[in-house]
């Protein structure tokens, strides 16, 4: 992770990026959405904050994505902010039920970006702890959520590591300064496990070297025993099993930036996090990396995706001849297409390269274009979908605004990829924010006439190239799964096309099928008042807009539940963070 993680932390990003948008709606019949004539429209009566119900606010960001806790007989909300505080908010009134703080050393502050998880009644956090604002360690908890309170059943664990390189002739560690946990904790069930595996990853929040992308197995079973174990020798580790995702001790800079030499890097930052499929009793992990150095014959697989057994075990599963003497600037296509563990992102053949207007990438390879501008790869998650026709498929967005269609099962074959937003800026219209890219995100799948649809948001930071929702249905051609593009919203014809959508929306989230059936998709852009929109993905149409008291929080993930949406947001003038909720209410027009 880049200089994207960086601007997260900061409590005011809202407010050096926040764009004031007007925004009137339209709606285009075609390619584009759906006119509404009498059809479901829905409109977001808020619950809180109201003058009756006022909202309880946080000092820091809400940063990582609210979560839903149902094990107490009654919707709460769980309020995982920046600062390590985690609240209950009543789902009905937003009045706090109970608070607890992340446990943290003497004289140490806490920061919490990952989103927890809930197993069972059981609330995990993992966070960092900081001394004078450097990360001194990297520490998970567990919180019960019946009796509210720290689990002492669960002990504290510092998480460390060290691996080896891949010349056995030194040691890489785990260092806490230069990682940084941002993406959501993911669990697994195994055979002979009672609580199962949790996955906990790491990046960096800057480009200061050395970083590189960790992945934590977490036995839950044993970190549970140690607490009963005054030997801990005696016990299983908790921690059991490490993945590095480049091997390497050196990692100089020359460069302003620890990422434009495409050295060490492949951190594992995305908000998603890996994506876990289970299959019985057997489970894999899709780890999707960010920029630095992809080199084969030094095991660096950074800016791709990592197919992961249970145990962390990793072959990347390409043809050694095939990819001998490999170059990372600009890898052989038939080394690439062999690697069936391995998904290294690249161009079709003949598509023109990526060409940012202030001229960058003019004098190189795609690959070193992608580390020089920061369009991480692993900036997004993927997501699996199995078709119709048995064929099983990846779709993974890239930060560079494309997004890839990838054979699940040999992850070297890809099948199509499209540029679903133009490179942000123009030779007379600058790029404001060229770091942000053009997607980061996680796509959201359903199926529209038994057609597989994937809905990607993206978003650019000029006045010149319109950016919204995509929408595109997955289809045989010639045998073979391609793209079709389906609808965009706003229409990219239109003057909102070129408004809204300038910088991170939240993610997305789909509804359950309303009584027509219909499943939507909703998001926040955001603003100075951030835009809730709910978009219908059977053609696009626009069924909700409403402006929020706040300005919403970029790549946060909304709640609903029971016709509920719960949306993370931040007041723009205090940099007061807050839940807001709103009732979603079926009208006609």
């Amino acid at each position: 992770m880049n200089k994207t993680a960086t601007q997260f932390t900061l409590c005011n990003y809202f407010s050096a990026i926040a764009l004031v948008v007007s925004i009137i709606l339209t709606s285009s019949a075609g390619l584009y959405g759906s006119e509404l004539k009498q059809s479901e429209h829905f409109t977001l009566k808020r619950l809180f904050p109201t003058d009756a119900l006022p909202s309880v606010t946080f000092d820091e960001s809400i940063i990582a994505s609210p979560l839903l806790d149902l094990s107490q007989g009654k919707p709460l909300v769980l309020v995982p902010a920046s600062n390590g505080v985690i609240a209950a908010l009543d789902g009905e009134t937003g009045v706090l039920e109970w608070q607890v703080n992340a446990p943290t050393p003497d004289g140490q502050l806490a920061q919490l970006i990952s989103t927890p998880i809930i197993i069972g009644n059981k609330l995990i956090i993992l966070y960092q702890c900081l001394t004078k604002g450097v990360r001194t360690s990297h520490r998970l908890a567990v919180i019960d959520l019946a009796k509210k309170q720290v689990d002492e059943t669960f002990p504290v664990l510092v998480l460390s590591a060290e691996k080896p390189t891949v010349d056995g002739m030194g040691a890489v560690a785990f260092n806490p300064p230069t990682a940084f946990s941002h993406s959501a904790l993911k669990h697994a069930l195994k055979p002979g496990s009672t609580l199962g595996y949790l996955y906990a990853a790491f990046g960096n929040s800057g480009d200061e070297q050395p970083y590189h992308g960790w992945l934590f197995e977490i036995d839950l079973d044993a970190w549970h025993a140690t607490h009963k174990e005054p030997d801990k020798s005696a016990v299983k580790p908790a921690i059991s099993s490490v993945l590095l995702t480049t091997p390497e001790t050196d990692c100089p800079v020359t460069k302003e930036y620890g990422n434009q030499e495409m050295i060490c890097g492949g951190g594992i930052w995305t908000p998603a996090d890996p994506q876990i499929y289970q299959s019985g009793d057997d489970f894999e992990l899709f780890v999707p990396t960010g920029n630095g150095q992809i080199d084969l014959d030094r095991q660096d697989y950074a800016n791709t995706i990592m197919r992961v057994k249970a145990g962390l075990q990793f072959d990347a599963g390409c043809d050694t001849n095939l990819c001998a003497h490999f170059n990372p600037s600009n890898p052989d296509r038939a080394c690439m297409a062999s690697c069936k563990n391995l998904f290294i992102p690249r161009l079709p053949e003949n598509e023109v390269q990526l060409k940012p207007a202030t001229g960058d990438c003019d004098n190189k390879s795609f690959w070193e274009c992608l580390a020089w501008m920061d369009y991480d790869l692993g900036a997004s998650a993927p997501v699996k979908i199995t078709m119709a026709n048995g064929y099983s498929v990846l779709v993974q967005a890239s930060k560079d605004g494309g997004v890839y269609l990838v054979d699940a099962e040999h992850l070297g074959t890809q099948y199509d990829r499209l540029q679903l937003v133009d490179v942000c800026g123009t030779k007379t219209d600058e790029c404001k924010f060229g770091w942000m890219g053009m997607i980061v995100t996680q796509p959201i799948s359903t199926s529209i006439d038994d057609d597989p649809v994937v809905v990607i948001p993206g978003f650019v930071a000029d006045k010149s190239h319109p950016a919204g929702l995509v929408a595109l249905k997955i289809i045989m051609e010639n045998g073979l799964p391609k793209f079709k593009r389906f609808w965009q919203f706003p229409d990219p014809s239109s003057p909102e096309a070129l408004k809204t959508f300038r910088s991170h929306p939240s993610l997305p989230i789909i509804n359950t099928p309303t009584e027509k059936g219909n499943v939507i998709v909703w998001i926040v852009d955001i603003g100075s008042n951030g835009t809730v929109y709910g978009v219908r993905i059977k053609d696009g149409a626009l069924v909700a807009r409403h402006t929020l008291k706040g300005a919403g929080r970029p790549l946060s993930t909304p709640l609903i539940h029971a016709n509920k949406l719960y949306v993370a947001s931040i007041m723009p003038g205090t940099h007061k963070a807050m839940i807001e909720a709103y009732q979603i209410e079926p009208t006609n027009y």
